[in-house]
């Protein structure tokens, strides 16, 4: 049983106006960022070209957890993003194999809309282990719509891929549900109270 804690704030306060003010602020963000990425897909005609767009994804996913995971406090919360930027980052090195074996390279993250995105949902001045429960709503919240559009981006293009690519899409589309179930899960936690379900291992088939 996971003990819950609260965090009294008081109604009204300065940093409810804020939390509210950027919250706004990150759903733009969400509304852009990763539409971003399934925009480009879907000009692409080529797997090279897909693979390329996924590997992008899965490179913001890791480093957007990673920065996250720096920011909290709760040890719970910091096992569970540290699991979910180690899974992005073991997903770009599958696509990046495959990519290769196709005679692509893969390419740095040379847009610099999702480097902005990282500084508007957290900014220089929350420290290492300072993120208060509202921010961190905040950034689940967009965590949350960037596996949705992953699992979107994937099925979608699982449906026209060889079985190989297929098989890989497939495989990344159960990897990211699972990733969305354990964000609303935490989601609901903080929401409820402002403490962290934690996480419990994925263990790949």
């Amino acid at each position: 049983m996971v003990s819950k804690g609260t965090e009294p704030e008081e109604s009204g306060s300065v940093h409810d106006r804020r939390s509210r003010g950027r919250y706004c602020t990150i759903l733009n963000t969400v509304k852009f960022l990763p539409s971003l990425f399934v925009q480009r897909s879907e000009s692409m005609a080529d797997a090279k070209q897909i693979l390329a767009t996924a590997i992008e994804m899965e490179h913001f996913g890791s480093e957007y957890y990673s920065r996250f995971k720096d920011l909290v406090a709760s040890e719970k919360a910091k096992i569970l993003l540290g699991s979910l930027a180690a899974d992005e980052k073991d997903h770009a090195h599958m696509l990046e194999i495959e990519l290769s074996n196709l005679g692509g390279r893969p390419k740095s993250l040379s847009d610099q809309k999702p480097r902005k995105a990282l500084k508007q949902v957290f900014p220089e001045r929350i420290h290492k282990n300072s993120i208060h429960a509202k921010d961190a709503i905040s950034a689940i919240k967009l965590g949350i719509s960037t596996e949705r559009r992953s699992i979107e981006f994937y099925t979608k293009h699982a449906a026209k891929a060889s079985p190989k690519m297929r098989k890989i899409f497939t495989k990344l589309v159960g990897m990211e549900i699972m990733h969305l179930g354990l964000l609303e899960e935490n989601l609901q936690f903080l929401e409820d109270d402002g403490s962290w379900y934690g996480y419990l291992p994925i263990l790949e088939g």
